[in-house]
């Protein structure tokens, strides 16, 4: 499946999570998790509005069956865990990523990804 990343950083290569916590949008996020991750949008038009400015969208394919789908949640983790252990506790069962909605629908990946296509926002 085909996923979608927003941002002004011009990337080459991967999308890596490493960088997660390095601005101040996801520098709270990171202290209270832990867990390192890179947000893409499954709905290439569906972005929140403080990406609105971005000058870059990157494209990524990844295997769906490698993502836990918190939405159906078949597992019944998300009742019982902290939002800190539950990325943990995901990423320990094997799954590289999770698929949720914050309002749009996201994957949070845990692992670095390809970048499939680069494109600018006058190109997007």
């Amino acid at each position: 499946m085909y996923i979608y990343h927003y941002s002004d950083k011009d990337f080459t290569g991967k999308i890596k999570p490493r960088f997660f916590g390095l601005n101040g949008y996801t520098k709270n996020s990171e202290k209270s998790s832990g867990i390192k991750r890179a947000y893409f949008y499954l709905d290439r038009a569906g972005r929140e509005y403080y990406f609105s400015g971005a000058r870059f969208l990157y494209i990524a394919k990844v295997s769906r069956a490698r993502l836990y789908d918190l939405n159906k949640d078949i597992l019944r983790i998300a009742d019982n865990k902290r939002v800190k252990d539950l990325f943990s506790y995901i990423k320990r069962l094997g799954y590289i990523g999770v698929i949720g909605n914050n309002g749009f629908k996201a994957i949070c990946l845990f692992k670095a990804v390809k970048i499939n296509k680069r494109l600018t926002l006058t190109e997007a």
